[in-house]
């Protein structure tokens, strides 16, 4: 009630005094609508009572529910702040916060369909979002440019902002020394780091960050205001407070005028070629390649805070430091970040003396940062020095192995001040001395400049401008060869478009490389990077053959019930972002509950361990082991490695406990061990299964249950802590229907507060009946590139073996007809061949047992011993007439026969074989015969 009487007061403390805005130039036209309180998107809250304006009820929960919240306006002090609500504005149409370039919904509208995007007010302005939406290239990619409305503290503001291209090297390198003091290396990291101006207010200033809501500074003329999102809530219509930043800071710097840092020891040699700086180095762009470090008390004092958002604090404070270097034609560029997470890895501890930290900083940035291409390395500290002192430095020692320094880090929800502090340190490495005590030094604002000695201007405002003295040093420092890295441009994002990189970037439709990289693509040209005449698209899993898979054909599968499989939008060739379920979506049958995609449960978790079979051990053996802290059960290791004993309300979220399976792990775990107990309680025996690495740091990485397996009713394991579910449910709600139904009860909410829509289902809401079209499954496997056969090939390819076969199969087939043909001709020729060959043959051999003489043949009649007889004709059609030959020629029956004389049966055959000859049939008895 207290801090709701405060807020109160505050609030009718900050009233609003609303201005109309002038007509002006097209691109920049803001009517009253823009403005406007009742428009249900973008509504400022700047009336004297909080609830009222906007949603009077979320600020009020999101203060009573996050912890953050309160921290964030109780460090605002004694300031007047507001509740704003930022509306973003693009071609000339409002819409959410969000700067992302999301992808296209999960499953997307049906043709015909109405997508809405649920962030305008006018069908209209659903389409443009859609359409900027659907042109998505890459997840987590920001507009490069953007406009935001902010309406606080009698001002109107219209920032124009540009995404800042120069801030992030793409071989940024984060290194993460983890709690068990294992180290994680990663290169990835989202950029939504924006500088901008404000429209009608000359020579304001902005810098944010958009990563999660709008976060950042103003500045204009001698105020600063600060804008930070609440946590929680809808980013479509999400809650910010502003305030006017007049936080008292630090002492000042720690680097006196008689401190000796022998710097002509570190410094490179002065002596420089006459021609080498001959054009004027004010002109040229000058880059510090920055290496930041963050320490553990930076941790400490956003206690609740992830390491990304760490991380993404951090990195703001460059982008605004930065912004104040652009004045100087110089550009601040990240190429480093180390986080110290558990433990500081070089000796600084909170009440040390600032000076003895930074001799310590410097030898282990010498030691371990070596290797690191970087101008100048800033230690990022939340620990508060003995003599008060806001940071230090080592003074004109850039591109040596000494140029460090050391910021304090004074307010986490003020990084401008840290920001400040820093670029002043930075200032003092490049050769820029104290503002005080110089009679020539001009600096154009009252409140002071960034090298003033105080760094903090007067009365308590933030200087963001350097003096017409720290100009000339920094010149002067540059001419004599001091700063002369800073003069080589870092490998710094591309700005302009540049063909044959791989990238592909703004205007371009494809880049598919350098040429001799392009050889095999049919899609792309090399030349112009565009794509080839009729071609539709070049690279991704929803093109094929350089034509666009139809819209809703599934090109990323769901992996478990908690996934969401995405789907061809018919628009480009990339697939959607992965999203899946909403955390807190019941899985399982309702024994668990969705977790960053996945179904935790301590039955699959065995089964992945030991396989078919396997199961979550009994109760017993999570309470017997878990609680002793050895090897066969414990809650991860601490500093020193030692095993951690569970308390016995977390023991079910220690090492995981199973039982049944296979006798081995059917997992490759090189360095960990198994062991398998059977305890008896009771007369009751019970099998424990657990797997533990062999070096106890490496624990954490397996054998442990895994985050967001349930350990009790709306309880999970959150880092081996039984505890709520509700703190970790995705924050947000999806669009519901009139009856305050999430999806209308025909969908599944997603983790970006979006509805996937059951078939037959779509809109915004899935409220809207559409055509019942199935996902449609691509069963073919494209080769390399995401190019495959169109159809038209494939039915070329499947035709061309059939007009092939069938005329090899036409010759086939006549040749075996013919051959068929011919060889049975063949087999009757020969068959008559042979008959006749068996009946001449058998009327020879009659011829020669009737014992004739060729010779005898003289009246047509041949005689013989038998009593068949034959005929001269017969005789001569055998070809054994001789007319006058008087060979004889005479039958030996014993070469043929057997004794005996022929039976009348073999007669009667052989005398109906030679009447079908036409043979006579005399006797011996005829009367031819003599």
């Amino acid at each position: 009630m207290r801090l709701a009487s405060t807020i109160l007061l505050v609030h009718l403390a900050a009233t609003f005094v609303q201005s109309s805005p002038a007509k002006r130039e097209a691109d920049y036209t803001l009517d009253d609508s823009f403005w406007n309180e009742e428009n249900p998107v973008g509504r400022a809250n700047t009336r004297s009572h909080p609830t009222e304006g906007g949603n009077p009820g979320e600020v009020e929960r999101l203060l009573l529910e996050y912890r953050q919240n309160q921290e964030l306006v109780r460090n605002i002090g004694a300031h007047y702040y507001q509740i704003i609500y930022p509306v973003q504005l693009r071609h000339h149409e409002k819409m959410g916060i969000s700067t992302r370039e999301v992808g296209a919904p999960k499953f997307p509208p049906r043709e015909g369909g109405n997508a809405q995007s649920g962030y305008g007010n006018t069908s209209r302005s659903r389409s443009r979002v859609a359409r900027d939406a659907i042109v998505s290239r890459e997840t987590g990619k920001h507009f490069h440019r953007t406009s935001l409305l902010i309406k606080a503290f009698n001002h109107k503001f219209r920032l124009d902002l540009e995404l800042n291209t120069q801030l992030l090297a793409p071989n940024l390198m984060q290194k993460h020394y983890l709690p068990s003091g294992a180290e994680q290396v990663s290169k990835q990291i989202e950029h939504c780091y924006y500088h901008g101006t404000v429209k009608d207010y000359p020579g304001a200033t902005a810098a944010f960050h958009t990563c999660n809501g709008v976060s950042g500074v103003i500045h204009v003329g001698n105020e600063t205001f600060v804008i930070h999102p609440f946590y929680g809530g809808d980013l479509s219509k999400h809650p910010h407070v502003i305030f006017e930043a007049r936080t008292k800071a630090n002492k000042g710097c720690g680097l006196q005028g008689n401190t000796d840092w022998r710097t002509n020891t570190y410094r490179r040699t002065k002596h420089v070629s006459g021609g080498r700086f001959a054009r004027d180095v004010s002109e040229a762009t000058k880059y510090i390649e920055t290496a930041l470090v963050i320490d553990k008390a930076m941790f400490e004092k956003r206690n609740g805070s992830t390491r990304s958002e760490v991380v993404h604090d951090a990195i703001q404070v460059a982008n605004i430091a930065d912004l104040y270097f652009r004045t100087l034609n110089t550009r601040v560029s990240v190429v480093y970040i180390e986080t110290w997470q558990d433990r500081n890895h070089a000796s600084i501890e909170k009440g040390d003396d600032i000076g003895k930290a930074l001799l310590n900083f410097i030898d282990y940035s010498s030691r371990q940062l070596y290797r690191v291409d970087k101008d100048t390395t800033q230690l990022l500290t939340g620990d508060n020095f003995k003599g008060g002192e806001a940071g230090i430095s080592v003074p004109d020692v850039v591109c040596t192995p000494k140029s460090v320094g050391i910021s304090v880090d004074v307010n986490p929800y003020e990084l401008h001040l840290l920001a400040g502090t820093m670029a002043h340190m930075i200032g003092h490495n490049i050769g820029m001395s104290h503002d005080g005590g110089r009679e020539e030094c001009v600096c154009r604002d009252w409140h002071g400049c960034i090298m003033a000695q105080t760094i903090v201007g007067q009365e308590n405002v933030q200087p963001y401008k350097f003096s017409e003295c720290s100009r000339t040093d920094y010149n002067s420092a540059l001419r004599t060869g001091h700063g002369i890295c800073l003069l080589n441009k870092p490998n710094e994002l591309e700005t302009k478009r540049t063909c044959g990189n791989g990238i592909v970037e703004d205007g371009e439709d494809c880049d598919c490389g350098q040429i001799h990289d392009c050889q095999d693509q049919e899609c792309c040209d090399p030349y112009t990077c565009k794509l080839r005449k009729d071609a539709q698209c070049a690279t991704g899993p929803c093109c094929k053959n350089c034509t666009l898979k139809l819209l809703g054909t599934v090109c990323r599968e769901a992996t478990n019930e908690c996934d969401l499989p995405e789907h061809c939008t018919g628009d480009m060739g990339l697939c959607p972002p992965d999203i899946h379920k909403k955390n807190g979506i019941e899985c399982d049958n309702g024994k668990a509950h969705c977790f960053n995609g996945l179904c935790p449960t301590l039955n699959a978790q065995c089964d992945k361990i030991w396989g078919f079979g396997a199961k979550a051990g009994d109760l017993e053996c999570f309470t017997q082991f878990n609680s002793k802290g050895s090897f066969n059960g414990h809650c991860g290791t601490d500093s020193e490695k030692n095993f951690i004993k569970c308390d016995n309300e977390n023991a079910r979220c220690g090492s995981l406990q199973c039982q049944h399976g296979s006798s081995t792990p059917q997992i490759a775990i090189d360095q960990h061990q198994y062991s398998t107990t059977i305890i008896s309680i009771k007369g009751q025996e019970y099998e424990c299964k657990t797997t533990s690495p062999t070096e106890k740091g490496h624990v954490q990485f397996s054998g442990l249950v895994w985050d967001g397996t349930p350990c009790g009713t709306n309880l999970i394991c959150v880092n081996q802590t039984c505890t709520s579910l509700y703190p970790h449910v995705g924050t947000g709600k999806c669009p519901s229907n009139d009856n305050n139904v999430e999806c209308s009860g025909n969908g599944v909410c997603s983790n970006i507060n979006k509805c996937y829509c059951e078939l037959g289902y779509e809109g915004p809401d899935c409220s809207q009946i559409g055509e019942y079209n199935p996902p449609i499954l691509d069963t073919t496997q494209a080769p390399s590139g995401g190019i495959g056969p169109t159809l038209e090939d494939y039915m070329k390819k499947k035709e061309t073996p059939y007009e092939n076969s069938h005329s090899t199969n036409t010759v086939f087939l006549v040749g075996s007809l013919m051959s068929v043909v011919g060889g049975v001709f063949i087999v009757f020729a020969l068959s008559a061949l042979c008959y006749r060959s068996v009946v001449v043959h058998k009327n020879f051999s009659l011829c020669l047992r009737s014992g004739v003489r060729v010779s005898e043949c003289r009246t047509g009649k041949c005689r013989h011993n038998w009593d068949d007889s034959l005929s001269c004709s017969s005789c001569e059609l055998l070809g054994l007439k001789s007319g006058r030959d008087p060979q004889r020629v005479l039958y030996n029956r014993h070469n043929h026969m057997g004794a005996a004389p022929p039976t009348g049966r073999f007669q009667e055959h052989k005398m109906q074989q030679m009447k079908r000859l036409g043979v006579g049939s005399g006797s011996e008895d005829d009367p031819g015969h003599s």
